[in-house]
């Protein structure tokens, strides 16, 4: 599937020595498909983790911009995806990670995201035996007066009744374990969204981290918002939520697209 290049990061002293003795490890894996403005910021925030990851792998998505010169910079391991032979190419990424993924644990982390120094200090330490699945607290770091909106509409979460469903899948950390158990990831628009519903049907969970983040350093504009939403309701109906759950979301969370979204893919066929 491209080329590939070993990289081991060796754990440095004290908390990070005892994380890994426990045999505690993190395969990180950032899929970028034209990444160049944020993907440095990213990789960065890895290097500076407290608790260091054992792998990292960047998957190279068809790339035309200059995110492989500045993933070059970096002794990562490297996959080049040269083509797209499923629908939803994001999940083709990170299930070719998985399958070249030692860790215990598998750590989604965006291209276009930064993660606070604790962040798989913090989410490692969450996970127990009926937890599978551990992200921290996802905040929108973008510039503007639109991004200072968003974080206000972000704390609706906190207040919807479905505050214990799918953490961040921008930095989500699974247990690889379990993922290899289920087949891993599958063709499907949000497959951290199909990784969680296999989860429930276990009896298992996931779990948010209130005390560490996971930036989102994309640029805002209304239009991208907008068209989120109408995504989110695609994937929302293509994942078979139904529409009373679907419509609960829109209202509490305030994102009226959403709904536009579920039905559009439902009459688009």
């Amino acid at each position: 599937m491209g080329k590939s290049q070993g990289f081991s990061i060796e754990c440095a002293s004290g908390l990070a020595e005892k994380k890994s003795a426990m045999k505690e490890r993190v395969s990180a894996v950032i899929c970028a498909h034209n990444e160049q403005e944020y993907i440095e910021t990213c990789l960065e925030s890895i290097i500076a983790q407290t608790l260091k990851p054992s792998q990292v792998t960047v998957i190279l998505d068809r790339c035309t911009d200059d995110t492989p010169q500045i993933v070059s910079k970096y002794s990562f391991q490297v996959i080049e995806k040269p083509s797209k032979n499923w629908e939803n190419s994001y999940a083709e990424a990170l299930e070719i990670g998985r399958q070249n993924s030692y860790g215990d644990y598998y750590a989604i982390v965006d291209a276009d995201v930064e993660l606070d120094r604790d962040y798989f200090e913090k989410t490692v330490s969450r996970f127990d035996e009926k937890t599978v699945g551990v992200s921290g607290r996802m905040v929108t770091a973008s510039p503007g007066f639109l991004a200072k909106l968003i974080r206000l509409w972000e704390r609706t979460y906190y207040y919807s009744p479905f505050k214990t469903s799918l953490p961040a899948g921008c930095g989500l950390l699974i247990k690889k374990r379990f993922l290899d158990e289920i087949g891993g990831f599958k063709d499907l628009p949000s497959p951290d969204t199909y990784v969680h519903q296999r989860a429930l049907e276990q009896g298992l969970r996931f779990a948010i981290v209130k005390e560490t983040t996971v930036r989102h350093n994309r640029k805002l504009s209304l239009r991208r918002v907008v068209d989120t939403q109408i995504e989110y309701g695609r994937r929302r109906r293509k994942l078979g939520i139904p529409f009373w759950k679907t419509f609960l979301h829109a209202a509490l969370r305030v994102r009226p697209f959403v709904l536009y979204g579920w039905f559009k893919d439902g009459t688009s066929k």
